[in-house]
């Protein structure tokens, strides 16, 4: 394995996510980070991330998520540098799933003046928030296992709920989770106030960068983000098994 100091950005990036959307269950070996959520169906917190440096095993990743009942999920990332573990994945017939983009800002150039959000403190009311906004009611039990410095942000249009966003900051990046604006109420500047309250509270908290994923088929946040000053930091797809 590739020494601490030595690790490319892209891996000290898949680390922080990591962290900040955190795994029940959670090891570095075979090759792998190996990632396991019961009860949370979600990719993300049940999927093996190839360590860099390393020979992943294919024949442990399969047997590790087996032994759980679960499908085998590897999320292949960056796309671009493990080319020929696609390569074997696909030929072991696992299907392409969710391309991904990773991307970056300066918490500078996002961070500005946000009246219509307000920063939910207290934690248990982040579910009923969360569950206003998005039906994927499991997610709310990572978010609230989210480690410290992490805040989450709510917007009211009118005085009706419209958005939130979730950053949680690690080691001078914040990462940006759970954007989500009600669909009567977009292209109405809910995002970019969110992200600009969460870049101003993530700088406060020593966050030089923000990061975040969006899948590659979202034109609509993608051109949000760009507005925004992310720019691309690299690709990741999964290869999933049943």
């Amino acid at each position: 394995m590739v020494p601490p100091m030595d690790q490319p950005e892209w891996w000290r990036l898949e680390r922080r996510a990591a962290r900040a959307w955190p795994a029940v269950d959670a090891e570095e070996r075979d090759g792998w980070l190996l990632r396991h959520t019961p009860a949370v169906p979600r990719r993300r917190t049940n999927s093996a991330l190839p360590l860099p440096g390393s020979t992943p095993s294919i024949e442990a990743v399969e047997r590790y998520y087996r032994e759980r009942g679960r499908a085998v999920c590897v999320q292949v990332s960056p796309a671009e540098a493990h080319p020929d573990l696609d390569a074997a994945l696909a030929a072991r017939g696992y299907r392409r799933d969710a391309p991904t983009l990773i991307l970056t800002a300066p918490a500078s150039a996002v961070a500005g003046e946000a009246p219509s959000v307000e920063r939910i403190r207290d934690r248990s009311r982040w579910p009923e928030v969360f569950g206003g906004l998005d039906e994927r009611l499991t997610s709310v039990d990572v978010v609230l296992r989210i480690p410290e410095p992490v805040a989450f942000f709510a917007a009211t249009v009118d005085g009706e709920l419209a958005g939130m966003g979730v950053f949680a900051v690690d080691d001078g990046y914040a990462g940006v989770f759970c954007m989500v604006t009600r669909p009567g109420l977009r292209r109405r500047g809910v995002a970019s106030e969110i992200l600009a309250a969460g870049a101003a509270w993530a700088e406060g908290e020593g966050a030089r960068c923000l990061y975040l994923q969006v899948e590659e088929d979202n034109p609509g946040a993608r051109a949000l983000y760009a507005r925004h000053g992310f720019t691309l930091s690299h690709g990741y797809h999964y290869r999933i098994t049943d």
